[in-house]
């Protein structure tokens, strides 16, 4: 019979050599799955995300509809066969029994016993490490230090793995002439990339310093966008010039997708396996979604993981980035992104010259310097103090502001923002409806109040102002309904000059009147 009186924990020699403890088979399930979390956290191959006990792989192709390249670090959830496996690892399990014969009690190794694994997966919370992430190059810590030593880092949750690469150590107290040539020498890959604007080209650097320090930005980070005109003018290169150089791969790619649920599992998805950077490649016409802006603010995502059922949520620490000709935005996210604007300015910009042959490569051979460059940004704004730019934050990204748009005008780079008002006039399909009503409406009204079944019998089967509010009904013709409640959202809205008022008080039957107001500056 088996004794169940205790739990022992003791130092021996197990199987390969390695030093392990001894646990001692009992009926005293508490001890023994103490025991085993114990001994777990001693390979330290095991962590916590999401509520859920996680590992760390390697070459996962795809998942999800993303795109790893080779050797792309995986946060992946850890099964119950698997966690049975690394507790049998981690310790020896001794049965304690009585001999029938000689009335003594002998020892012998035994499988670990199916219910410890499985009790400590359900626990639903361990005292073992959580993880953020794997960072395959130095990171900028939240206070200013770097972080150059391999292995789990507390102060991060990020896993270092430098994979054979050594990078020189960045300086102690570099100075604001240290910062402005680290940013020179940061942008050097993109020095033939045809930005719009100067303000494009530090919205490159921003992307870059924004995986390089996204461990100190405390918040959410806004999605940058690369754009063009027309199809081979480097949108998605330069994406994987930021990617080579802070993880040394290319851009974990997928295409983008339309349909938000499917969006939203799939952003959760991402969210448990960590990469630095998700990419959704080739978006078409106006990109919009709730779910999308809403966790690009958050930082956070929540949806049922597959074999639980429960409700877990995840925080959402990659940046995120997304790759179209002529894109615009819908809804709310506008104000949400980061505009990289390109324009080659020739009819096939797939057959230009360049005098870098292979700019991948090039980044790949100089990515250490690259990296310590960006670095070096990050670490003289720290030590100068982290002096304020100057202008306005960035709304729901104000810790990324400071930190990421801060270090490139304190290195005495142009404000990487300056692409915004591109956005706002000509890529925020919203706002461009909106001006659009408020310009007919005020044509054909004035200050004159209407109620909304005046202004449809007005507007007719066509014209300026028919065709500026048919926008907001799905059915293609004008309806009441669907443009009251599209009224009520864009109420008080600025565009043009102009907003949208209702009126105090309704009339005598109950209905609303609306008029367009002139804002004088």
């Amino acid at each position: 019979m088996i004794d169940g009186a205790r739990v022992e924990r003791i130092n021996i020699v197990a199987d390969g050599g390695v030093v392990a403890p001894e646990i001692v088979y009992s009926t005293d399930i508490t001890s023994m799955v103490d025991a085993a979390e114990a001994a777990l956290g001693s390979l330290d191959v095991v962590y916590t995300r999401a509520r859920s006990l996680v590992r760390v792989v390697h070459d996962r192709s795809e998942t999800h509809g993303l795109k790893y390249p080779k050797g792309q670090p995986v946060v992946a959830c850890i099964g119950p066969e698997h966690l049975r496996e690394l507790v049998n690892r981690s310790a020896v399990w001794i049965a304690i029994t009585t001999s029938k014969k000689t009335g003594e009690s002998e020892r012998r190794r035994v499988m670990v016993p199916p219910i410890v694994p499985a009790t400590l997966m359900d626990r639903g919370e361990w005292d073992l490490p959580p993880l953020e992430g794997v960072t395959n190059s130095p990171v900028l810590r939240a206070d200013g230090t770097i972080l150059d030593t391999p292995g789990y880092d507390p102060a991060t949750r990020l896993i270092y793995e430098p994979n054979g690469v050594t990078f020189p150590k960045v300086a102690t107290k570099p100075t604001q002439a240290d910062a402005a040539k680290a940013l020179t020498e940061m942008l050097e890959p993109f020095s033939e990339m045809p930005f719009v604007a100067e303000s494009d080209r530090m919205a490159a650097a921003a992307l870059i310093l924004t995986l390089i320090g996204r461990a100190a930005i405390d918040g959410s980070t806004p999605m940058f966008t690369t754009r063009a005109p027309t199809p081979g003018s480097g949108k998605g290169l330069i994406l994987d010039v930021a990617a080579m150089i802070a993880t040394g791969r290319l851009a974990p790619k997928r295409a983008a997708i339309a349909n938000d649920e499917e969006l939203r599992k799939a952003l959760f998805a991402y969210a448990i396996e960590a990469p630095a950077m998700v990419v959704l490649d080739n978006a078409e016409g106006a990109v919009g979604s709730p779910v999308l802006a809403a966790v690009l603010t958050t930082g956070t995502i929540s949806d049922r993981m597959l074999g639980v059922s429960q409700t877990r949520s995840c925080s959402l620490r990659f940046v995120m980035a997304v790759t179209g000709n002529n894109l615009t935005f819908r809804g709310d996210l506008g104000r949400r992104i980061i505009p990289i604007d390109l324009d080659p300015r020739v009819e096939h910009a797939e057959d230009r010259e360049f005098l870098r042959k292979d700019l991948i490569a090039f980044v790949e051979a100089n990515r250490p310097r690259f990296v310590v460059a960006a670095l070096t940004v990050l670490r003289a704004f720290y030590v100068a103090g982290r002096p304020s730019h100057g202008h306005p934050s960035k709304g729901s990204y104000e810790a990324w502001d400071r930190l990421v748009r801060g270090s490139i005008m304190f290195a005495g780079g142009a404000d990487p923002l300056g692409g915004i008002e591109r956005i706002r006039q000509d890529g925020d399909e919203d706002l461009d409806r909106l001006r659009a009503m408020l310009s007919a409406w005020d044509a054909a009204f004035g200050s004159m109040p209407k109620t909304i079944a005046e202004a449809i019998k007005f507007a007719g089967k066509e014209g300026a102002l028919h065709d500026s509010m048919v926008v907001y009904c799905r059915s293609g013709t004008l309806e009441s309904k669907p443009i009251a409640s599209a009224f009520r959202k864009l109420r008080g809205r600025i565009a043009g000059g102009r907003e949208l008022v209702r009126e105090e008080k309704a009339d005598r039957n109950g209905v609303m009147s609306w008029f367009v107001r002139t804002i004088e500056h």
